[in-house]
Order: structure tokens, then C-alpha cells, then sequence
């Protein structure tokens, strides 16, 4: 029954996750290196998913779905839809958290620059 429930949020987070997702034990080593950009955002909320994930440039960009690892979510405390979590070698160095309405207050030029910043600050 564990196996059919996983599963099955697997199915249901694909339509939320168009491009590389993670899952739980996929995701330490994606983090690992470099700056990674990931966002954590639920089946139901697919629709206010981070729009502008094409333009990031110098990182990896994922996306995990909650409902198929909530131990990440529970590990990264995301309370809110979307959330983007910005890691430079394994660590979270920023938090974009979703508002009240379950939208990203921040565009793809803001997380850009924090992209930016991370990645020059390597050399």
C-alpha cells in the first residue's frame, strides 16, 4: 500500500514538475556542487510555479515536489507554495518563500542577480 501511495504522488507531481525533479534521494548530491537553484511546490499549486526558470543562468535549476518527499520538506522547513531554495555547495544561501495568495513575490532578474553573486563569489 506504501509503494501504491508513493506511487501515485509521483504521478500526481509530474504535472507539477515539467523539468529535472529531485526526490529524496536524488537530492544531496544535485545540491552538492555549485549554486543550485530548487523549488519545492505542492500538485495543487502548479499553476503558480516559478515562471522564469529558463533564464537562470550559471546554476542548476530542480524542483521537488512536497507531497512525494516531505522528509525535504519537513528537513527545509518550507511551510509555503512555491518556495526556492538557492544552495551554493550544499548550502542554502537564500530563501524565496511564497506569498499568502501561494505566488512568488521575486522575478527571475532578482534571483539572477543572488545567482550572480554566489556564483562570482567562487573565484
Amino acid at each position: 500500500m506504501k509503494t501504491f501511495f508513493t506511487l501515485l504522488c509521483l504521478v500526481l507531481c509530474s504535472g507539477v514538475i515539467g523539468q529535472t525533479k529531485l526526490t529524496e534521494s536524488t537530492f544531496k548530491k544535485a545540491i552538492a556542487k555549485g549554486v543550485v537553484v530548487v523549488e519545492f511546490n505542492a500538485p495543487f499549486n502548479a499553476e503558480n510555479s516559478f515562471k522564469d526558470y529558463k533564464e537562470l543562468e550559471h546554476c542548476n535549476y530542480y524542483r521537488v515536489c512536497i507531497v512525494a518527499s516531505p522528509n525535504l520538506k519537513k528537513k527545509y522547513r518550507i511551510t509555503s507554495y512555491p518556495t526556492l531554495l538557492i544552495f551554493r555547495s550544499g548550502y542554502v544561501e537564500k530563501k524565496y518563500k511564497g506569498n499568502i495568495m501561494l505566488e512568488l513575490d521575486v522575478d527571475g532578474k532578482e534571483v539572477q542577480e543572488k545567482v550572480d553573486e554566489l556564483f562570482m563569489n567562487k573565484f
